[in-house]
């Protein structure tokens, strides 16, 4: 793809070396008198094809050396295509050029233009007239006129030779000068045309073309043999000519030389201040050309500022009315805060109203237990009133007994003070459980309930089914019952036949028997039978075998020697299709590894262009994106500072919320644990008093009781020795001493029993109202836990909700702090980039102004070689075709070099022109 763009840089120069002989034979013709007209435009012709000969068959060796080189090149890139990349194919394609440009350099041929297959294949349409085959290269005719065409077509170049002013041909010069400039930049882009051919088609293609290539190559050097003794010919007749000519230049030189060097002189002059002109008329130009360039970018830059100004207008508005909907919507959560609040409050209220209704049916509860209690204790009383009086009444009878009897009752009440405290502690408890098993027991007993129903409904339906089921079985028994009596009856009938039957039955038994034992001794002897013929047999195979025995042994090693041959043979068929498939395999990644090396070359390629075309538009971008990098960074200050503005209000705003909340919550909380502190600690005062109280009271209960049983002792005492005095009453008196006797003794008892009420009432009072302020106490003990529990997960929720907060805070400094540390990179890139550049247009300004230099150097050296002088003066001149070339190759790599470090940028340089980095988005913005 390389010999393309040097093959055109061969043919721009050949056509400047055409430009220059034209010149100098008009300048001969004007000279010459008319009669040696007819004579030197001979002789120079015969001249021209003789050197062109001689020229063609070194540029023909020299072009196939390179070729070599080139192939060469090509087999070890091939080796090593994974590691190429684009920046070595640009260099090999500068390389290329600069070997091509010192062949043109020592050939100057006229009309001479040579193809290879690359250039058939990319450049199919154009009109070069020129083959190539793989290894030689053959040039075709000369032709006066030569065309100069490029992949694009725009402008053709037709050099004929005329007789108009020099004015034209030196514009001509200048022009085709500029066009070979820009073939040192533009030609790698339009080198690959038909890259997107199929690799398939592009190989048989390539195959066919080289067959009629060989064939032509065939007819050509049967031309060529043909030209070259037509060539020793000329030659043969020039000497003679040259003879002739040198014997009347000699007559003729002398005035025509100074004639000569007089118009050298002048058109020295005139070639001297057409060139300043024509350079001045260049840089005027492109002064021009740069100033209108600038206005346009200038204009472009105005342009996309009102663009920028405008968007940032709209963007204002936009952030305008975002704070203004941010306004709004904080006004309406605070709105539903407030609502909430209300409705918070008014839940609240109706909870404690709820609790209220619970504490009032805790208290019904308690006043029915004291009841039940109450009755429970009215009901012990009359038992041990009961007790009492089957006591009373034992004393009169025993005396001993009483006293037991009354121990008995003194323990029994004991008892009953034990039990009543405990009980008191386990209602103390169980009101607790009471209150939380009501709701769950209620809900049990539903469920119960219906379950209980369903179990009837299935229970009675299996008690039917069980009750048809025993009559039914009755039935059957009684059935079974009649039958049994039947079959009983016929077996009292049937007993002596049964005994007959059994005899007959065991005899045949005895039969069969006998019989099998027959059968079994007949099979026993049939075997013994074939095993005799068995044996028979057997002996009469091995005497047969003791003869065969050689031939088998014979045969069998035949047998085995043919089964291994058979698998030997299997084997290598088997090895043979193995390989055979790995070859195909390998074939096949071989091809497709090809191909996929390929697509890579154009792929790369394709990147390059990319590239290249990116590298003129950076330094627009650069320009647009420092005015958009002031601007936005203005933006970005104003806009942060609006918007630190309006959280730091929000976050003072929240804060002060919070904290008068949290305020208000602790307050409370302190106040809740105090109430709680001296809540308790008033029960358990109040407690300790009534428990002292209570063992009192008993204390006091029992002298009363033990008087008591004084004084009962005393009445019994009393009563026995008036009975001793009265024996000889009657039964009536004695029956009415008894009533009387009774009834004193019911009058203390009653009188003691009225009494003993008056205090247990006030010990129930006394109860019932410490039962109550207990149940207060809970009720009020639980509704502060709750509000503690409510405190504490507030609390919690307002520290969460600061965390967050401050993560959120230092996760957006960070965001920041690395936003402006990609905004420094990219200013510092743009920077390095600028640079890059002004050293790049440098460097290209030097070398298009070191191409006309070149021009004039060829023109010395075409004079040199028409008019043949010292062989010193023609090292000097190739001393001086070196040192431009050497300039040329370190300018070329200062600008391969200029060219990798601007493609070498970091991945934050490769911004897009839509691209716009924005403070509160992460990533960045692509248009899609």
């Amino acid at each position: 793809m390389n010999l393309s763009k040097t093959e055109k840089l061969l043919a721009a120069k050949k056509r400047l070396k055409e430009f220059q002989l034209q010149k100098k034979l008009q300048a001969q013709e004007a000279s010459n008198k008319p009669q040696n007209t007819d004579v030197a435009s001979e002789t120079i012709s015969q001249c021209q094809t003789s050197y062109q000969s001689i020229d063609t068959d070194k540029s023909c060796n020299q072009y196939n050396q390179n070729k070599a080189k080139n192939t060469e090149n090509f087999l070890h890139s091939e080796k090593h295509k994974d590691d190429v990349n684009a920046i070595h194919t640009e260099e090999s394609a500068f390389n290329d050029t600069n070997n091509l440009i010192d062949i043109t350099g020592k050939t100057a041929t006229n009309n001479s233009q040579t193809t290879e297959n690359s250039i058939l294949e990319n450049f199919p349409g154009e009109n070069i007239s020129y083959e190539s085959s793989d290894k030689d290269a053959t040039h075709l005719c000369l032709q006066p006129d030569v065309q100069f065409t490029e992949n694009n077509g725009k402008y053709n170049l037709n050099i004929t030779p005329s007789n108009g002013p020099s004015t034209v041909q030196k514009e001509h010069l200048l022009e085709m000068a500029s066009e070979v400039a820009n073939v040192l930049t533009d030609g790698t882009d339009n080198s690959e045309l038909t890259g997107n051919l199929d690799a398939k088609c592009r190989y048989q293609f390539v195959n066919a073309y080289i067959e009629e290539q060989k064939q032509l190559v065939n007819d050509l050097h049967i031309q060529v043999s043909r030209h070259q003794s037509k060539v020793a010919e000329l030659g043969e007749i020039l000497a003679t000519k040259d003879s002739e000519f040198e014997a009347r230049l000699i007559r003729e030189i002398n005035p025509l030389k100074e004639q000569l060097q007089v118009h050298a002189q002048t058109t020295g002059i005139l070639i001297a201040e057409k060139a300043e002109l024509t350079a001045a008329l260049a840089q005027s130009q492109k002064t021009a050309k740069q100033n209108s360039e600038e206005l346009e970018e200038m204009n472009g830059k105005l342009k996309h500022s009102q663009l920028r100004t405008n968007e940032l207008e709209k963007e204002l508005v936009q952030m305008k009315s975002n704070s203004n909907d941010t306004q709004k919507n904080a006004q309406q959560i605070q709105q539903i805060y407030d609502e909430l609040e209300k409705k918070y409050y008014e839940l609240r209220k109706e909870k404690e109203d709820m609790e209220l209704e619970t504490s009032e049916l805790k208290q019904k509860l308690n006043l029915k237990n004291t009841e039940f209690i109450s009755l429970q204790q009215e009901f012990q009383e009359k038992a041990a009133l009961l007790s009492l009086n089957e006591l009373r009444i034992q004393q009169l009878t025993d005396t001993s007994q009483t006293l037991e009897s009354q121990h008995q009752a003194v323990t029994v009440l004991e008892q009953q003070l034990t039990q009543m405290r405990e009980t008191l502690k386990l209602v103390n408890n169980e009101k607790d459980e009471t209150n939380r098993q009501y709701q769950n027991y209620v809900r049990q007993l539903d469920t119960q309930q219906a379950k209980l129903l369903n179990e009837l409904e299935s229970e009675r339906k299996l008690i039917n089914d069980f009750e048809n089921r025993e009559k039914s079985y009755v039935q059957r028994l009684s059935d079974l019952e009649q039958q049994l009596q039947h079959e009983k009856e016929k077996n009292e009938a049937l007993l002596p036949l049964r005994e007959r039957n059994d005899d007959v039955n065991s005899l045949m038994k005895n039969i069969e028997g006998l019989t099998a034992q027959q059968e079994k001794l007949h099979a026993v002897l049939s075997e013994k039978d074939s095993q005799i013929e068995m044996v028979t047999k057997e002996v009469q195979q091995l005497r047969d075998a003791k003869g065969d025995a050689a031939d088998a042994a014979k045969l069998v090693q035949a047998l085995e020697s043919e089964k291994l041959g058979a698998s030997r043979a299997v084997l290598q068929n088997q090895q043979l299709k193995q390989q055979l498939t790995e070859m195909e395999n390998a074939f096949v990644t071989l091809s497709n590894t090809k191909l996929d090396l390929t697509e890579q070359l154009q792929a790369e390629r394709s990147i390059g262009r990319k590239l290249n075309a990116k590298l003129n538009t950076v330094e627009t971008e650069v320009d647009n994106l420092k005015e958009k990098l002031k601007e936005k960074e203005k933006c970005v200050m104003k806009l942060e500072k609006e918007r630190f503005k309006n959280t730091e209000a929000r976050e003072r705003y929240l804060y002060r919320a919070q904290s008068n909340h949290a305020k208000i919550l602790q307050q409370e909380l302190r106040n809740s644990w105090m109430r709680i502190a001296e809540l308790k600690k008033e029960t358990e005062e109040t407690i300790q008093m009534r428990i002292a109280e209570l063992k009192k009271e008993s204390e006091e209960l029992t002298k009363k009781l033990e008087t008591k049983a004084q004084e009962e002792q005393e009445e019994t005492a009393l009563s026995k020795v008036n009975v001793n005095g009265d024996q000889h009453m009657t039964k009536m008196v004695e029956n009415g001493d008894d009533v009387i006797t009774t009834q004193n003794l019911s009058l203390p008892e009653n009188k003691n029993t009225s009494d003993d009420s008056g205090p247990i009432t006030k010990l129930e009072d006394k109860f019932k109202e410490a039962m109550e302020k207990v149940a207060e106490l809970t009720d009020e003990k639980q509704r502060l836990e709750h509000l503690v529990l409510q405190l504490q997960g507030e609390t919690e929720t307002i520290g969460e909700y600061i965390t967050l907060y401050q993560k959120q805070r230092e996760v957006l400094r960070n965001k920041w702090k690395e936003r402006e540390e990609t905004f420094r990179q990219l200013v510092e890139q743009c920077n390095q980039q600028q640079e890059q550049l002004h050293k790049l247009k440098i460097l290209v300004t030097d070398l298009l102004k070191k191409h006309p230099t070149e021009s004039c150097i060829q023109l010395h050296k075409d004079i040199n070689v028409i008019n043949p002088v010292i062989p010193n003066d023609d090292i000097d001149d190739e001393q001086e075709t070196a040192e431009p070339q050497l300039i040329e190759d370190k300018t070329t790599s200062q600008i391969l070099d200029l060219l990798t470090e601007i493609k070498d940028c970091k991945d934050i340089c490769i911004t897009e022109p839509n691209f716009h980095p924005c403070p509160w988005c992460s990533g960045k913005l692509i248009t899609v």
